[in-house]
């Protein structure tokens, strides 16, 4: 019985170190961990190169170490990178971000690491927030990518 104890505990283990070093990217719906690709030291990239509403990846931290990411869209703004969040409370990464500010954002294959900051400015968020056809779009937050601190 001991043994099987043994060999179950080093078992978690390397299935957790597993977790801390392969890279696992978001698909979709389904959440990942670290993401893999190139890291992009410019703390002050120019955006204009992405596309309105590119989708883009997150990765946030956990109290764990094992990196949690997830798929979303992105706006340019003024030069700015922004990721939004539908229904923000229904959703883990918003939480870690309130935890942990310090993201990962993958655009391509190049990542860049970055503050998410929740923008509070209501007239800002109507503006790049509308729909199409103008309409507001409810029950969604907004985070605003800056350099890292």
């Amino acid at each position: 019985m001991k043994k099987v104890l043994i060999g179950l505990v080093v078992l978690l283990l390397l299935i957790y170190a597993g977790a801390l070093a392969i890279p696992v990217d978001p698909q979709e719906q389904r959440p990942g961990t670290r993401l893999s690709g190139t890291l992009v030291n410019d703390t002050d990239p120019d955006w204009s190169f992405m596309q309105p509403q590119q989708k883009v990846w997150v990765q946030t931290n956990t109290w764990y170490l094992v990196p949690h990411s997830i798929t979303t869209i992105s706006f340019v703004v003024d030069g700015e990178l922004y990721i939004p969040c539908g229904w923000c409370e229904t959703k883990r990464w918003p939480k870690l971000v309130a935890a942990d500010p310090n993201v990962t954002v993958k655009v391509g294959d190049n990542l860049y690491r970055r503050t998410a900051v929740k923008v509070t400015d209501e007239t800002f968020k109507e503006r790049v927030l509308r729909s199409p056809d103008g309409r507001e779009i409810p029950d969604v937050e907004l985070y605003r990518m800056d350099p890292p601190v």
